[in-house]
C-alpha cells in the first residue's frame, strides 16, 4: 500500500501513467539475444545494426520523508554515455522511458502522448533522475565503475587504526580528477570490485550521493553489482536496486538508443528540475 495521500498518487499517475514505452515504434525481430527478455518493451536486436552493451532489470525500492515506494528499472547502457531506462510500476508496463544517445536525452510521457527533448547534460537528467550526474556518470553508478576513463583514474592504498588494539584496517582507494564533481571510491585491493563510492559537488565538496555496491556477478567477463544502494544525503532519502535479471553483457540495438518518436505525440518544453521530481528524489519514483 502506498503511503501517499491520494493527491500526491493522482500527481505521480499524470506523470507515468500509461503503459507506452519508447520503442513504440520498434520491432523487435528473431535474434539472438539474452534467454530472458528484460522488457517486453525493449527492441532486442534484429538484423538492423547493434553495439554491445549492458541490460538488467532492477527491483527496487525508494524511501523518505514521505514514505516508501516500489518500482522496476529496466536499464540498456552502451559504454560510455548511451543509455536507455524503462521505469515500470511493481506490476504491469512501463510508465516511462528515458534515452540518452551522447548528444540529446528524450523523455517519454505515454499519458499524455507528450515528449521532451534536451541536451544529455547533468541538468537534463537531474530533472529525471533526482541526482546532477550526466550520462555516463549514471552508467557508471549502475554499473560500479569509477566516473572518469581509467586512464586517469588514481589508486592509493589507505589505512586507518582498527577497533582492535594494535591492528590496522587498509582499503584501496580511487579517485578521479576533479572537476563537475569529485568522485571516491574504496576497493578492498588493488584492481577489485568497488565496495562503495562518494560523489560530492566539484566547488563546494558538498556530498551529492553514497553508494554501496554487493552481489557481485562471477565467473569469466564483465563483473557488475547485482545489489545498488545509493544514499541522497541532502534529500533524506534511500533507494535500494536489486537485479532480478541480468546484469549480462549483450547486443543493444540502435533502435534502442536512437528511437523516433511515436505518432501524435506532441514536444512538451523542459521545465526547471522543480517541477519534475526524479527517479532518485525526495518525492520518490514516481509509479502508480
Amino acid at each position: 500500500m502506498s503511503l501517499r495521500p491520494a493527491s500526491t498518487r493522482r500527481g505521480v499517475a499524470h506523470t507515468l501513467a500509461g503503459a507506452v514505452v519508447l520503442g513504440l515504434t520498434a520491432v523487435a525481430c528473431a535474434a539472438a539475444h539474452p534467454p530472458r527478455v528484460i522488457s517486453d518493451a525493449t527492441p532486442q536486436g534484429g538484423p538492423g545494426r547493434a553495439v554491445p552493451g549492458y541490460r538488467a532489470l532492477f527491483r527496487g525500492q525508494w524511501e523518505g520523508r514521505e514514505g516508501r515506494e516500489r518500482f522496476k528499472l529496466a536499464v540498456s547502457i552502451a559504454p560510455p554515455d548511451r543509455l536507455r531506462l524503462e521505469v515500470l510500476g511493481p506490476v504491469g508496463g512501463p510508465r516511462l522511458a528515458l534515452v540518452a544517445n551522447g548528444r540529446s536525452v528524450v523523455v517519454l510521457r505515454p499519458a499524455d502522448r507528450t515528449f521532451e527533448r534536451s541536451g544529455a547534460t547533468a541538468e537534463a537528467l537531474e530533472r529525471w533522475l533526482g541526482v546532477p550526474l550526466g550520462p555516463s556518470e549514471f552508467a557508471a553508478l549502475l554499473q560500479g565503475e569509477p566516473m572518469c576513463e581509467s586512464g586517469v583514474a588514481r589508486g592509493e592504498v589507505r589505512t586507518r587504526p582498527a577497533a582492535t588494539f594494535g591492528r590496522t584496517v587498509s582499503w584501496y582507494e580511487v579517485t578521479c580528477p576533479p572537476g563537475d564533481i569529485r568522485y571516491e571510491a574504496r576497493c578492498a585491493e588493488r584492481g577489485g570490485t568497488l565496495l562503495g563510492a562518494t560523489v560530492r559537488e566539484g566547488i563546494s565538496g558538498a556530498i551529492i550521493l553514497e553508494v554501496e555496491y554487493g552481489d557481485y556477478e562471477k565467473g569469466l567477463g564483465p563483473r557488475w553489482p547485482r545489489q545498488i544502494h545509493v544514499r541522497l544525503l541532502r534529500r533524506a532519502a534511500n533507494v535500494t536496486l536489486a537485479a532480478v535479471e541480468g546484469p549480462w553483457s549483450g547486443e543493444i540495438p540502435e533502435e534502442a538508443l536512437s528511437p523516433e518518436i511515436p505518432e501524435g505525440f506532441e514536444e512538451r518544453p523542459a521545465g526547471p528540475p522543480s517541477e519534475t521530481p526524479g527517479l532518485l528524489s525526495s518525492d520518490g519514483p514516481r509509479t502508480d
